[in-house]
């Protein structure tokens, strides 16, 4: 809706002498019910003020009142003060100016002027009406706009979810399989990945969490989903260790984080696990992610540690491989990895963080599940600290069982 001027609610009312009586002044606003506010001009015909029709005749209404006022001159009813606006100005611009003077867009009205000369008048509830039908063709047109919008996150979302890896290809040559992906915002910058193809019967699986969260995020995972696709097309051998500091640089170098200039400060947390079942075992490295183990035998959940370092972000220094963990089939049952979105939520009673403490507990006490039913319990879990609390971040998790 284009912004109207004054000149759009321009009224030319009907006009009155400063010597002219009030009785007679009065008598004219009665018989017209449109004048709202009459001008008054001197003898030299300039305007001097404004009547506003509810004050006059509330004035009238009292009989007292009437008997002294009505052989009076015009310029007794004359308001104190009356706004003067020229033509061109916006009634946006005007509404604001007269609600910092304390007028009222109830009753009452203002001078309307063009080129410092009278034009004609200006009525506060014609000025209202204008404000009201503006506000809610700009509601209107932001609900539109802001359909558009989250029809266009929509799609993206269904986009990025098509580049995860279904369950059937997550499921191949494991026993079960639990993920958990919840994007904060329809699309987040936290994913789950797979090797596309199998190398020497070894496969990679991996569970990602980019800065931010929404559309930045999601850019940001699927910047860093292609660069893991091309690194093990190019080395389907690589270890996970090694394939970490080889994303981290690869993202850093796309981002131009490796320059004095750069305007970027991006990165993102990551796990990987390589599984190789001839050789029957399974190597974990992690950047700020953990692993944790649930042993086929009756000891504690294994927690493996990745490093405390986050990978990409601004610098020129290569990352190096970074530390791995190897165990083996016979060992370990299921392997589970939870992205910050799930430690850092904060809830319970005192609203603090759920932590890798709570989430061993969680594993814990359903380490006889397999890794879907397992996933599902701990969603239960996560959510029920959660509580009313506001989700922070995106939230994803994934766990396998050999």
């Amino acid at each position: 809706m284009i912004e109207k001027k004054v000149k759009s609610i321009l009224r030319q009312q009907w006009q009155v002498s400063e010597n002219e009586k009030c009785g007679a002044v009065i008598s004219a606003m009665r018989k017209d019910e449109a004048a709202m506010v009459v001008p008054v001009f001197n003898t030299n015909q300039e305007p001097i003020g404004l009547i506003d029709r509810q004050s006059a005749l509330s004035m009238a209404s009292n009989p007292l009142h009437f008997s002294v006022y009505q052989n009076r001159t015009a310029k007794m009813l004359v308001q104190e003060s009356f706004p003067t606006f020229d033509i061109e100005t916006s009634i946006d611009e005007a509404s604001q100016e007269m609600i910092r003077l304390g007028h009222s867009l109830s009753q009452g009205g203002f001078m309307v002027t063009e080129n410092g000369q009278y034009a004609g008048i200006g009525v506060n509830t014609d000025m209202l009406g204008y404000l009201v039908e503006a506000n809610h063709a700009r509601a209107e047109a932001l609900h539109e706009l802001n359909n558009e919008m989250i029809d266009s996150v929509n799609y993206a979302g269904r986009i990025q979810g098509s580049l995860l890896p279904d369950k059937i290809q997550l499921r191949k040559d494991l026993q079960s399989v639990g993920v958990l992906w919840e994007p904060r915002d329809i699309v987040g910058g936290d994913v789950y990945w797979r090797t596309p193809e199998e190398h020497q019967g070894t496969f990679t699986l991996a569970l990602i969490d980019c800065t931010g969260h929404g559309v930045p995020g999601s850019l940001m995972s699927m910047l860093v989903v292609t660069a893991l696709n091309s690194i093990f097309a190019e080395d389907p051998a690589i270890a996970p260790g090694q394939a970490l500091a080889k994303l981290g640089n690869t993202v850093r170098s796309a981002l131009k984080q490796d320059k004095d200039d750069c305007q970027s400060n991006d990165g993102f947390d990551a796990g990987i696990c390589k599984i190789d079942p001839l050789a029957g075992k399974v190597t974990f490295a992690g950047a700020r992610t953990n692993c944790f183990i649930v042993p086929k035998s009756e000891d504690p959940v294994i927690r493996l540690q990745g490093e405390k370092l986050a990978l990409g972000y601004p610098g020129r220094e290569p990352y190096k491989a970074l530390e791995e963990f190897e165990v083996t089939f016979e060992q370990c049952k299921t392997f589970f990895m939870a992205s910050d979105g799930v430690l850092d939520q904060p809830g319970g009673e005192n609203s603090l963080a759920f932590g890798p403490k709570r989430l061993t507990q969680a594993i814990e006490s359903n380490r006889s599940l397999d890794a879907e039913n397992m996933m599902k319990a701990m969603k239960k879990v996560v959510d029920q600290w959660r509580g009313q609390e506001h989700r922070r971040d995106d939230v994803s998790a994934l766990a396998f069982s050999i």
